[in-house]
């Protein structure tokens, strides 16, 4: 049956929104400092308020098709162009997806592996998993988002004893001013990820309890999230985090138990696989669910796609400096397609429908 329960949206809430964060958290401390963590906890309210503000005019409005919500809000022509720029940003999310788990495949454990070789194996799996029907395609991120739970949990408790929260202290102690205002943007533009997921709530069987569990799952992910800053600072400090590319790698691979066994590095490389072939899929779904009703060739559409993020992807992996550099860059982007775009859409969805 081709249909999700609320449920089961927690779950493509978390597919888009963490991985990301988790993996190149040192790209928000270089702004904020040791203060990251507070500062995000402070974004994470203006966040949660946006997040839970579009899920609310979609459940009291009882459409949860995301064409419809910008068709019938803006004109039609016009909801088109915003479909089609939010569209843009599902791609761009699926190209730094591919991007930066090549990078840190080819510069943390096969420095002399060329970024095609490493994206091609990266592509192909995805190529028979898009377009299969929602009952697969929920079936898969089930099972991975499951993987990755017990992953996560195993990595934060075997990394727990080489944290000191005196690398976290004291608080405030910078430029305040300087350091939330490039920090929110930096944050506020990754988190805005969660929208990816929104085009799913077209298959929901009920929208009951949305609302709450939409709370819920948002809830968890800030705590994840605040986590996250919190472990990497109070493993490296403030200084050492904003200098490493992939701070979580360098703290895995100071596991050691027992005297002898040291595996920590495999939990960051199954987590980074998993994690951005699942952000991928889903954002690559989520454009092929939008215009699902225009692509006439399933094929012609899947080797297209497919191949500007080949080509795209490899020339953004081939060099951390220049991929940080445009990470910063789409952070912004993502203001834009994943914050400006939806607020405009939905608050003109919600006060056409109230009119009539």
């Amino acid at each position: 049956m081709n249909k999700l329960s609320a449920k089961h949206f927690i779950l493509f809430v978390f597919g888009v929104t963490y991985i990301s964060f988790k993996t190149y958290p040192s790209l928000f401390i270089v702004e904020g400092g040791r203060d990251t963590w507070l500062y995000t906890l402070i974004i994470y309210l203006i966040f949660f308020a946006f997040a839970m503000y579009l899920i609310y005019i979609m459940d009291s409005r009882k459409v949860y098709n995301i064409n419809e919500v910008f068709t019938q809000g803006l004109s039609k022509p016009l909801g088109n162009i915003f479909l089609f720029l939010f569209s843009l940003g599902l791609f761009l999310a699926a190209l730094e997806s591919a991007a930066v788990e090549t990078n840190v495949i080819k510069s943390c454990f096969f420095l002399g592996t060329p970024s095609w070789y490493i994206i091609i194996f990266f592509l192909l799996p995805s190529v028979f998993l898009i377009g299969k029907n929602i009952s697969s395609f929920l079936i898969f991120v089930i099972i991975i988002i499951s993987s990755l739970g017990v992953n996560t949990f195993i990595l934060s408790a075997i990394t727990e004893k080489y944290k000191d929260v005196k690398y976290i202290m004291p608080v405030f102690a910078g430029n305040i001013g300087s350091e939330f205002l490039s920090t929110l943007l930096l944050v506020l533009g990754s988190l805005s990820a969660f929208v990816i997921s929104l085009p799913y709530l077209r298959y929901l069987n009920s929208g009951k309890d949305l609302k709450k569990h939409s709370f819920i799952s948002l809830g968890i992910l800030g705590a994840v999230c605040i986590y996250i800053l919190i472990g990497i600072l109070s493993t490296f400090g403030p200084v050492r985090a904003a200098n490493l590319f992939y701070p979580e790698f360098t703290q895995s691979q100071r596991v050691q138990l027992c005297g002898f066994l040291e595996f920590g590095d495999f939990f960051f490389l199954y987590q980074t696989v998993a994690g951005f072939f699942l952000k991928y899929a889903i954002a690559t779904y989520g454009v092929y669910i939008i215009y699902k009703k225009h692509i006439k060739n399933y094929k012609y559409f899947t080797t297209v796609y497919t191949l500007a993020i080949f080509i795209f992807g490899t020339f953004l992996s081939r060099n951390n400096y220049i991929l940080f550099s445009i990470l910063k860059y789409y952070q912004y982007i993502n203001l834009i397609l994943f914050i400006a775009v939806p607020l405009i859409a939905f608050t003109a969805f919600a006060l056409r429908s109230k009119k009539k």
